[in-house]
């Protein structure tokens, strides 16, 4: 059977399904996976119920306390370093009762999460409901576990907002077990959904060329077992001129 096994494992067929494998991988490595593919919930489920690590939140924003800290990258060289380059932007949302969290967004909905902002506070202040929603999908991750640095500076914004170190700790206790929880999504979720189906895509197309080269070595040796040897065939051409050829078996 391991020999069979192994004389049915062509280059190709290993290579798609290393392929494959190596590429789940990477995905199953990265934060938002595989929690995007659990169910999901919206914003109004996040207000009235608060937020827990894990959960997949989709749909509409529609309220905003403004940004307090952003995310920047740059490549280190031995010696010398690129600039800085901001790829996105933390803002203070309210979540349960009395709770605040933040929500990872991107610099394409800078401007939409600043109106947004602009309208939260005029609605605070008896202004009308705000009218601008971000759309967001991702998954609830706790701030220092996976992004380093980013549970202080939330935790300096509920400061300088009036809160006290009590009533932070309070407010944390009451939604997410003390947890400091952020919102943290993709720059697209489809992305993510499009690359795991090819990666689950490379891993059977590996698999099933293995157990169809795996089956035809079995009735290689089946053959081999009653007497017969591999196929032997002769050409001959049908009334149109075509050429065909027809398989037979010699016994021996």
């Amino acid at each position: 059977m391991i020999g069979r096994l192994i004389r049915s494992i062509s280059g190709f067929s290993v290579t798609i399904l290393i392929f494959g494998c190596i590429f789940l991988g990477v995905l199953i490595k990265d934060k938002d996976f595989p929690n995007l593919f659990l169910p999901s919930h919206d914003y109004d489920h996040v207000l009235e119920n608060g937020l827990k690590e894990g959960q997949h939140i989709k749909g509409e924003i529609f309220y905003s306390l403004g940004s307090f800290a952003s995310e920047e990258s740059y490549t280190q060289y031995e010696n010398s370093r690129t600039a800085s380059k901001t790829t996105g932007y933390y803002y203070m949302i309210p979540v349960g009762e009395n709770g605040m969290a933040a929500v990872y967004i991107r610099k394409d909905d800078l401007d939409a999460m600043d109106a947004l902002t602009n309208e939260t506070y005029e609605y605070l202040m008896g202004g009308d409901v705000p009218q601008t929603e971000v759309h967001f999908e991702g998954v609830a991750l706790k701030m220092d576990k996976q992004l380093h640095g980013l549970e202080k500076a939330f935790r300096e914004e509920l400061e300088y907002m009036g809160y006290t170190e009590s009533d932070i700790e309070e407010m944390l206790s009451s939604y997410s077990d003390g947890e400091c929880l952020v919102l943290y999504g993709p720059a697209a979720a489809s992305t993510v959904y499009v690359m795991t189906a090819i990666a689950l895509l490379a891993i059977l197309i590996g698999v099933i060329l293995i157990a169809r080269n795996y089956r035809r070595e079995v009735e290689y040796d089946e053959m081999k077992a009653s007497g017969l040897t591999k196929p032997e065939g002769v050409t001959k051409r049908d009334m149109s001129g075509n050429s065909q050829t027809t398989t037979y078996y010699v016994n021996k």
